[in-house]
């Protein structure tokens, strides 16, 4: 078998002109399932009380449920949309069906921003931290949600990166009202 060598101004013009690869189609779409996954393995955790991280002593369902979400849900989802929507903004913008624009960044560094913190706040062990981020993060989340269903009804947009993500953008905030609510952090 001929393998042919590698054509470095052929693959030079594919990259954009930030010089980062663009993630191909088939990834968009493979990308656009972590978050909801990352939800989803967060309730699972929660729910078979796993410790979570930063997590000394045995903590009750809903603390368990909440500080997996936080650490999951808001943090790596976060900090992974945060990258996303940055580094690889192109083909990000692409897999929900939009155009790069320089508010796409800010999307990213609010995204980044929120996700650090959370995994912070898990770590801290302060519910305070926890209700705060929940708060910020969970309404974040719920905001661009609303934005992604505006997409969805008002261009028809069913791309997977607008309509999965609406799985991570309820299903992180819906979880954690209810356990700050059960456990009286709030």
């Amino acid at each position: 078998m001929h393998v042919a060598p590698l054509d470095r101004r052929r693959n030079a013009e594919r990259l954009p002109s930030n010089g980062f690869p663009t993630i191909p189609v088939i990834g968009r779409d493979v990308v656009a399932l972590f978050p909801p996954a990352l939800f989803i393995i967060a309730c699972v955790l929660g729910l078979v009380g796993a410790d979570p991280p930063g997590d000394s002593t045995g903590s009750g369902l809903a603390e368990s449920l909440l500080l997996w979400t936080l650490y999951l849900s808001i943090g790596w989802a976060g900090v992974g949309a945060g990258l996303s929507h940055t580094v690889f903004a192109k083909s990000t913008a692409k897999s929900i069906g939009w155009e790069t624009n320089n508010f796409q960044y800010e999307i990213g560094f609010a995204d980044f921003s929120t996700g650090v913190a959370a995994i912070y706040a898990v770590h801290v062990g302060s519910p305070t931290a926890w209700a705060a981020v929940a708060i910020a993060g969970g309404l974040f989340r719920v905001l661009a949600g609303i934005n992604h269903i505006r997409g969805i009804i008002r261009d028809k947009n069913y791309a997977p990166g607008n309509s999965l993500i609406l799985i991570a953008n309820f299903g992180p905030p819906i979880v954690m009202l209810i356990t700050l609510l059960s456990t009286d952090i709030l």
